[in-house]
């Protein structure tokens, strides 16, 4: 066997692998024997058909399939030996294999290979990228303080509606159907809830449940039917105010932190601000990070040079992707370029800032968003809650698409760090909607991936099987 390599373009070879007989034939005789311990045909028990019988009823996808594997194999040997490092995969030449399957000789198949290519980054290019440290304000603070006094209020008995009261009502259909449900002032629209407030204990009124909430979960909540079933489910209902129920705040008291921080680490009023505040910035910092890295990126790339091997990208979409045609394929490149550069541009960033991730990082990642997500902190919690963290991480990484999301979210968040100590930006701190306000004047474009991280990928066996039938 020998492999040849031949240089048809920029970062552009092709790689022909020639076998002969002697090194396939023994794959090829000790697949038969197996398919001849196993096999049973009329006239003769398992295992002792003859095996010119065996031969001629197999011989020819025995010997296809060892060849594919073979070819396959010694390619990304070859691809691994020589440190080739190559995009996408491998596209099969058919038109230039040589062999017959219907005989044991000589047989040679050949492959377009296009390579990576090797990019210097200068990160000073990107030295004017702003990273913006979103800051709680002091209404989001006093909001989600009140949100956390309400938590552990008391429910009073009302005869007029006010502000955010939860009503219990009996709801009457135009099929006169009737039950009962809630009503919860928060879950509709503003305008909607303003229309409630002075209403009286008993009071009957018509209302549109189509319009009247902010989405269809109220909605189906308050019908008690499910999101599928809306369309069939009552639009215009009539509602009679059976009890009015107003939650009256907690003092910020002894008793307070008790229940809301029962492992005594906030006990006044100075902590529990700094508390909320860090809660509430550990929200942004996804959105700010998002910014920064794609800014950067975005900047990074439009000053970087890029060769691309762009014959064999063509001809591989071409070939792999019905979208891509040889007479459209030019019109669309100039956007497919930029994607590829984009994803190239993001494995040499993870490379020079050394981004590796392990599964319990991984793990530590799912468990940390959810403590984030559902008990607003990252830090542990008392033992109870922690069993919930522990509890519904594991049925959360049973599904490979968490898990590969999980580990995109933290590959992406290692590079944004790793970005941050190569460029050393500057910071700037302000409120959400100012960051908002500021970087949508900045619209960052972010083509999509269309390569794989990693560093070679293996030449699929039905490719190469392709090639030779």
């Amino acid at each position: 066997m020998d492999i040849k390599r031949e240089e048809i373009g920029n970062l552009n070879e092709l790689i022909t692998i020639n076998f002969v007989p002697a090194d396939y034939q023994g794959a090829v005789e000790k697949s038969l024997k197996e398919l001849k311990r196993k096999s049973a045909e009329p006239g003769f028990r398992q295992g002792h058909v003859p095996m010119g019988i065996i031969n001629k009823k197999y011989g020819k996808a025995v010997l296809v399939d060892e060849i594919s594997k073979l070819t396959n194999d010694k390619i990304f040997e070859f691809l691994k030996e020589n440190n080739l490092d190559i995009l996408f995969e491998p596209i099969a030449k058919p038109e230039k294999t040589i062999g017959d399957f219907e005989k044991a000789e000589n047989f040679s198949f050949t492959f377009e290979v296009g390579f990576r290519p090797e990019i210097k980054i200068d990160y000073t290019f990107a030295k004017d990228v702003i990273d913006y440290h979103i800051c709680a304000t002091d209404k989001e603070i006093e909001s989600e303080i009140m949100s956390m006094r309400k938590r552990v209020g008391k429910f009073s008995s009302n005869e007029e509606v006010a502000q955010e009261d939860m009503l219990l009502v009996t709801v009457n259909t135009e099929e006169e159907k009737e039950f009962t449900s809630s009503l919860i002032l928060t879950y509709l629209k503003d305008e909607e809830s303003k229309k409630l407030i002075g209403k009286k204990l008993h009071d009957t009124i018509k209302i549109d449940t189509t319009s009247i909430f902010k989405s269809d979960y109220e909605r189906s909540t308050f019908l008690k039917v499910k999101m599928d079933e809306l369309e069939s489910a009552p639009k215009k209902v009539s509602i009679k105010i059976d009890a009015i129920h107003h939650m009256e705040p907690a003092d910020l008291d002894d008793d307070f932190y008790a229940k809301m921080f029962p492992d005594g680490s906030i006990k006044d009023e100075k902590a529990l601000r700094a508390k909320i505040k860090t809660q509430i910035e550990l929200r942004y910092v996804n959105d700010s990070n998002m910014f920064f890295r794609n800014k950067a990126l975005e900047t990074l790339t439009d000053k970087t040079s890029i060769e691309l091997p762009d014959n064999f990208i063509k001809n591989y979409l071409i070939e792999t992707n019905d979208k891509y045609t040889s007479e459209n394929i030019d019109n669309q490149y100039n956007d497919i370029k930029k994607s590829i550069s984009f994803q190239l541009m993001e494995d040499e960033i993870s490379k020079d800032c050394n981004v590796n991730i392990e599964r319990d990082e991984v793990i530590t990642y799912v468990k940390n968003y959810i403590r984030l997500s559902y008990f607003g902190t990252t830090e542990t919690l008392p033992a109870e809650q922690e069993l919930q963290v522990t509890n519904f991480s594991n049925e959360m990484i049973k599904k490979q698409e968490n898990l590969k999301n999980a580990y995109e979210n933290l590959f992406f968040e290692k590079m944004t760090e790793g970005l941050k100590q190569k460029i050393n930006p500057k910071v700037k701190e302000l409120d959400y909607q100012s960051f908002v306000d500021e970087v949508s004047n900045s619209v960052v474009k972010t083509p999509k991936a269309k390569t794989s991280r990693t560093k070679t990928d293996k030449p699929a066996a039905d490719k190469t099987k392709k090639s030779k039938e």
